[in-house]
């Protein structure tokens, strides 16, 4: 082979292997007094602390998501729509990796803090 070709593929593996671990790292960063948002075509529908434990459903208009906080975590336990990459998402409990439902235009995001915790609004 020639020293160009197994040059940029080495390069691109550890490129790679470096967006893996830094999308492994970020996934579940630790955050302080945690909490759910429930987004719903892009406005916030619900806040929810992830030190409580609840289920509740989100109607979508086109179909429905079940929402369930356990354990420190969010997940959607159960989803109607075609691809089930929300369920298939798993629980989070911080990071920057978000749970999305695009079917449906569900998102969750797991943020620091809830809406007591606000010290000041700017």
């Amino acid at each position: 082979m020639n020293r160009k070709i197994i040059t940029a593929s080495v390069i691109t593996a550890l490129i790679a292997a470096a967006g893996i671990a830094a999308w492994l790292i970020m996934r579940n960063i630790p955050r302080e007094n945690p909490a759910a948002e429930i987004y719903l075509n892009g406005e916030l529908l619900k806040t929810v602390s992830l030190s409580e434990e609840c289920e509740f459903i989100v109607d979508c208009g086109n179909g429905h998501n079940t929402v369930t906080v356990r354990d420190g975590a969010v997940s959607v336990t159960e989803a109607d729509c075609p691809d089930k990459v929300c369920v298939r998402t798993g629980a989070i409990s911080g990071g920057a990796v978000p749970i999305v439902c695009l079917p449906h235009r569900l998102e969750i995001r797991v943020v620091t803090g809830t809406a007591e915790s606000v010290d000041v609004v700017v």
